[in-house]
């Protein structure tokens, strides 16, 4: 009787508030201009295709399930400057009897790309506007007329609870930009700028979506047989706040990539873990960003072994799959970056 009573505990609170946090994927790399709608149109072609998806304590009956996936398209005249940046997103989420989605577009500027004038700075801004779709199944849920001294009885509630307050539809919008000079790269992003009212039936106040602020610096340094990206990311969220710290590993001889993070989350939806990834690098060709061959395909694979459970007695930690592909739409666009001797910057997408 007392775990029936658990689940009509946790039905109210759902009910009052739902001031959710942001899925945090650790191949970040596989969803770039989720991570930051400025790294939009900084891929190294024209078009990028990119998704990743992750399932969060996956031994549980129900776990978390997280999918992201975008494209962005940047454009640039005849002197390589740029015109514009442009990007979609479509998230989707099911946390148990929950369920969000979002679809969202980007628009931006990079600035720095210039044949006649190279400057040794790239600095792309962007600003990104969506909408968000939620839903809550009430079959999931077991209510009061639904219990009596020997348990659940079976019978239909007729609790009229979810069938007025059942869907939820609001407008979302973030901004951010990216900065990078020489070997490093910089950049913020602000999400939820509206702070919209995501309560199925609360007011407002008891409803907002928090601003969520993600701040982060990465590094590039060369050796002659691996390049090392290391990368420190904070977030923060409400009452929450996270900090990753780790490093991409790229090989020059094989096509692979290797990830080891480490993220330390305060709040109450703690969730510290060490992360490894992998990635397989194909499809070597020349790029838009470079007159060297780079591989346009990658696919990756995460793990996330938990270290502190939020209210779980054990985990099996959570995986992550991406996948990216980019693709030249304008072969004469050929920007030149440092590697050329021409340009003393780099596109942000050589960071991760």
């Amino acid at each position: 009787m007392i775990k029936n009573y658990l689940v009509l505990l946790i039905m109210v609170l759902l009910l009052n508030t739902a001031k959710a946090q942001d899925a945090l994927f650790t191949q970040f790399h596989y969803t770039p201009t989720s991570f930051n709608p400025s790294l939009t149109g900084c891929g190294k072609n024209n078009l990028r295709l990119s998704a990743v998806s992750k399932v969060q304590w996956f031994n549980l009956y129900k776990p978390y399930k997280y999918l992201s996936g975008g494209l962005d398209y940047s454009m640039y005249d005849a002197n390589q400057r740029n015109i514009l940046n442009m990007g979609l997103n479509v998230n989707h989420s099911n946390k148990g009897s929950l369920s969000n989605s979002n679809i969202s577009a980007i628009v931006g500027r990079s600035f720095g790309t210039n044949t006649e004038d190279c400057s040794n700075w790239f600095l792309s801004l962007a600003l990104q506007a969506g909408i968000n779709f939620e839903s809550v199944n009430p079959d999931q849920f077991i209510f009061s007329d639904q219990i009596d001294q020997t348990g659940i009885t079976g019978n239909t509630s007729q609790v009229d609870l979810f069938k007025t307050f059942n869907n939820k539809n609001y407008f979302d919008f973030a901004s951010g930009f990216v900065f990078a000079k020489g070997d490093f790269m910089i950049g913020c992003a602000v999400h939820h700028l509206n702070e919209p009212n995501v309560s199925f039936s609360g007011t407002p106040e008891d409803g907002k979506l928090l601003r969520k602020t993600t701040a982060h610096l990465s590094y590039r340094m060369e050796t002659d047989i691996v390049t090392f990206k290391p990368t420190i990311i904070t977030q923060f969220q409400g009452k929450s706040s996270v900090i990753t710290a780790g490093a991409l590993i790229d090989y020059y001889e094989f096509p692979i990539e290797f990830g080891l993070w480490y993220r330390n989350a305060v709040g109450i939806t703690s969730n510290s873990a060490f992360c490894v990834g992998f990635s397989w690098k194909w499809g070597e060709a020349s790029t838009v960003t470079s007159k060297t061959k780079e591989y346009s395909s990658k696919l990756g694979f995460g793990y996330d072994a938990d270290i502190a459970r939020p209210g779980l007695n054990t985990s099996h930690g959570s995986m992550e799959f991406g996948i990216q592909k980019d693709i030249i739409t304008n072969s004469e666009n050929v920007c030149p970056t440092s590697n050329s001797g021409i340009c003393n910057y780099r596109f942000p997408w050589e960071f991760f």
